[in-house]
């Protein structure tokens, strides 16, 4: 089994297709076709059937299909992480997934840090919840995620480092109504217009913040993914979220917002690095961890 068969399959098993896969590799369909085969006879199995709807993986070839990439994309990190002791820095291309949290001051921080002790650095940063980021760090599309450490994750083959320790507040305008009369009770709470991100275990944690205290679930009255809405709306009109300090940390510094614990006790929950275990880290890598702890 060497890297051009492996190559090789894994460009047939995402087009579908031997025929568009030789295209793309610039190959001929029958030599295509050998270096297939010759990688079934090695793995004694087969990998993909052919029929009308083009190449279809067998259950042997699903499982080999997430081991492939890694082990290309490891490949490639190794000869990247060479060349860059070699003087060749430049290319080295480190992925990085993040949730909103650590994507709002603590790693733009920790990379403005690595910007100017290393110039030659290059990154690729992807956004997104930590639960949708697992997968392809898995796959080693990406090698690290910052997040935060819900209880609900699977972590196989995973290794986590805690960071920081988030703590979800109340989020509303420095001069919303509800704070005319001093904090004001979890009732009054439930009267209000809320927005609330739009991941299930999170709508089933605000909801119960309330059930807890024998309250109504409020309704809804903003859903959404998307933090740059949950920010405008706090700012310009009369909504609560729920959030964690570091996500509005630009806005709390600044006054513009206000975090309020009304519930007890208050909800907490480790952030940090995720990244797959057993894997060793390149040089830039671990710079990179270590400016994320001199960030924030």
């Amino acid at each position: 089994m060497d890297i051009r068969q492996l190559r090789r399959f894994l460009t047939v098993a995402e087009l579908g297709s031997f025929n568009r896969a030789a295209q793309v590799l610039s190959v001929s369909q029958p030599s295509l076709t050998r270096s297939i085969q010759m990688l079934e006879a090695e793995l004694d199995a087969r990998l993909f059937e052919r029929g009308a709807h083009g190449a279809q993986l067998t259950a042997m070839g699903e499982e080999l299909l997430p081991r492939a990439r890694v082990i290309l994309i490891e490949r490639d990190r190794a000869m990247a992480a060479l060349a860059s002791l070699r003087g060749g820095g430049a290319t080295e291309r480190l992925a990085v997934g993040s949730d909103v949290a650590f994507a709002t001051r603590r790693l733009p921080d920790a990379l403005a840090l690595m910007a100017r002790e290393d110039p030659q650095a290059c990154f690729h940063v992807v956004e997104g919840g930590t639960a949708s980021l697992l997968p392809a760090l898995r796959e080693g599309k990406i090698s690290l995620v910052l997040g935060s450490r819900a209880p609900w994750l699977d972590l196989e083959g995973l290794s986590f480092e805690p960071l920081i320790e988030e703590r979800a507040s109340l989020m509303l305008r420095a001069d919303h109504p509800l704070l005319s009369d001093g904090t004001p009770p979890l009732s009054a709470l439930a009267q209000a217009r809320w927005i609330v991100p739009d991941q299930d275990s999170l709508v089933e944690g605000w909801s119960q913040m309330f059930i807890r205290h024998d309250l109504p679930v409020p309704p809804i009255t903003l859903r959404t993914s998307s933090l740059t809405v949950i920010r405008r709306a706090l700012l310009a009109g009369d909504f609560l979220c729920l959030g964690d300090h570091s996500t509005f940390a630009e806005e709390l510094d600044a006054g513009r917002l206000v975090a309020l614990d009304v519930d007890s006790p208050a909800y907490t929950r480790p952030a940090g690095l995720f990244r797959r275990r057993g894997t060793r880290l390149s040089a830039r890598e671990r710079a990179l961890i270590a400016a994320l702890h001199q960030a924030g």
